[in-house]
């Protein structure tokens, strides 16, 4: 190497190390390529994100330097997906090799139409083209670095690289490589500091009205949550509050529903008056008659008095009605009547009594399947759907999963002060998991890993259940870690990625929407979803989700 070389990429390697602005580090390489080489003309290309197309981002022909992405661009596959190889760029690019052509008018072999559309474009005719891949260590494909119109010995524009001249800007390409990576990173990294730093200044908002709203309104303990699909449902409840309308809680089994029910009495101008619970599957249609609407005596066997029932007990509150889609037909009419006058007739009685209650309701079945099939009264349905609220299963509200562990392991342990650490393992075993069972699974996983940690010694995957500590992803049942080794590229990719799944789990994987909210287009979007695998699980259609458009 000659000293005029080394002195040119030392000057290159400080400038690189200073600069953090992709555009500059690209107009820096250029004009130290242009020096070395002596060629009429330089370009640089990258790779886009899905590594699919080659984009020109900056070149100088004549001495006239532009920079910017540029829309042409070169594909590195076919339509059969086979490699393009006949491309001079594509082909460095795929093959990490250099590609020399002293003469592109006789040279068969490769295909120099898009470099003569190009020049079309500028003015400009190329005759002669070296191109060297841009690799970090030797691996990592970021572009090509294009000389064209090399001198020969006899100044002639139809030249290769000099073999002196070969290794020096092989090294110029390698630190341009590393340098435009590097910068690439730290701006994306700005970014992700910036928009997680008005995330969490939203969260911090939303924490303390959710907060207030909870001492406001005595939120039972226990009621965690503030991702965005549990912060619209306490929303619903602080829009019905202060009202006595029929509410419908709709959502699976273990979601705590009950526990939404008791928040949506203790919200409402209800809170200081009796709150009954009854559930609509755990008696046959006689008995839940007359622990609803009470008895007189004489009634039935075993009937020597007369007894309320809890239409009675909630009389100026609520009454909660649990699995209300299992209530016996025959009962379903009567309650239609409590929904619609007020009215209610004790077992054996002839007399009519007015109680003042308002009926909350849940289900974890598909009423509508029900009516269908003729199990459930169309106009009870109507009656009780007048405000319906999606509870949303866990695996769509994954942020609030470790404040559901803090809260559990606590309440386990009988003592927050000697509650049983997790081990890092364990931990994000159980953030990964999706959690059929909802909360009330987690509640049970947490209390059984208490009682078979020994005392003063933390929860191993061990203690978890086998089907949660040896699972696979053979059904789509848990998400990827939050958090794995690599490099800082990797890590940032994979923290994208979980916030694009957590999104579209919060929007019921509608894409439109999650594209939306992040501020990307839904073009973007796709390619994310097809770089990260993203996959839509089964289990998430079960239920809607609705979702304002505000």
């Amino acid at each position: 190497m000659s000293e005029g070389a080394y002195e040119e990429l030392l000057e290159l390697t400080i400038r690189l190390a200073k600069e953090r602005r992709v555009e500059a580090l690209l107009v820096h390489v250029i004009e130290a390529a242009l020096r070395l080489s002596k060629a009429e003309g330089v370009a640089i290309f990258t790779l886009d994100r899905l590594a699919r197309h080659l984009h020109r981002v900056c070149f100088n022909y004549r001495g006239m330097t532009v920079s910017g992405h540029s829309e042409n661009r070169i594909a590195l596959y076919d339509r059969s997906l086979a490699p393009n190889l006949k491309d001079p760029a594509t082909f460095a690019a795929s093959t990490s090799s250099i590609v020399a052509v002293a003469d592109i008018d006789n040279a068969p072999g490769f295909d120099f139409t898009s470099l003569r559309e190009f020049d079309k474009t500028i003015g400009f005719r190329t005759r002669s083209v070296t191109v060297l891949p841009m690799n970090v260590e030797g691996e990592e494909t970021i572009g090509v670095l294009v000389l064209v119109n090399l001198p020969d010995r006899s100044g002639n524009l139809l030249g290769t690289l000099p073999k002196s001249m070969v290794r020096p800007m092989q090294g110029l390409a390698a630190h341009a490589a590393a340098a435009i990576r590097n910068a690439r990173l730290f701006e994306e990294n700005q970014r992700l500091i910036r928009q997680l730093g008005r995330m969490n200044e939203e969260l911090q908002q939303e924490n303390t009205r959710l907060i207030s709203n909870a001492r406001r309104s005595g939120k039972p303990r226990g009621l965690i949550g503030n991702s965005a699909p549990m912060e619209k449902v306490f929303d619903l409840v602080e829009r019905a509050s202060g009202s006595s309308v029929p509410i419908l809680l709709r959502g699976e089994t273990g979601t705590g529903k009950e526990m939404l029910a008791k928040y949506i009495h203790l919200s409402s101008v209800r809170s200081g008056t009796p709150f009954v619970a009854q559930n609509c599957a755990a008696l046959p249609e006689n008995l839940l008659e007359s622990e609803l609407f009470g008895y007189v005596k004489g009634a039935f066997t075993g009937a020597v008095a007369n007894k309320p029932g809890l239409a009675h007990e909630a009389h100026g509150g609520t009454l909660f009605l649990d699995e209300v889609g299992d209530m016996p037909p025959g009962l379903q009419a009567k309650v239609l009547r409590l929904l619609q006058e007020g009215e209610i007739r004790r077992v054996g009685s002839t007399k009519t009594e007015i109680v003042d209650v308002r009926i909350v309701a849940a289900t974890n079945v598909n009423l509508e399947e029900k009516i269908e099939r003729g199990e459930f009264r169309k106009d009870l349905y109507y009656r009780l759907n007048v405000f319906p609220i999606i509870v949303p299963p866990l695996r769509e509200r994954p942020s609030d999963i470790p404040r559901l562990i803090e809260h559990f392991l606590s309440e386990a342990a009988n003592d927050p002060q000697n509650r049983p650490e997790l081990m890092p393992e364990t931990l994000d075993t159980l953030l990964r998991w999706s959690y059929p069972g909802n909360v009330r699974e987690l509640k049970n996983i947490l209390e059984r890993a208490v009682l078979l940690a020994n005392r003063g010694e933390p929860i191993r995957p061990e203690h978890l259940p086998a089907e949660i500590a040896g699972f696979r992803n053979d059904d789509q049942t848990v998400r990827q870690p939050l958090v794995t080794d690599g490099d800082l590229k990797t890590i940032v990719g994979q923290y994208e990625a979980m916030v694009i799944e957590t999104k579209l789990r919060e929007v019921n994987w509608n894409q439109s929407h999650a594209a939306r909210d992040l501020k990307v287009s839904r073009r973007t979007m796709v390619e994310k979803l097809n770089r990260y695998s993203i996959r839509k699980p089964r289990s998430a259609d079960r239920y809607p989700v609705e979702r304002s458009e505000n």
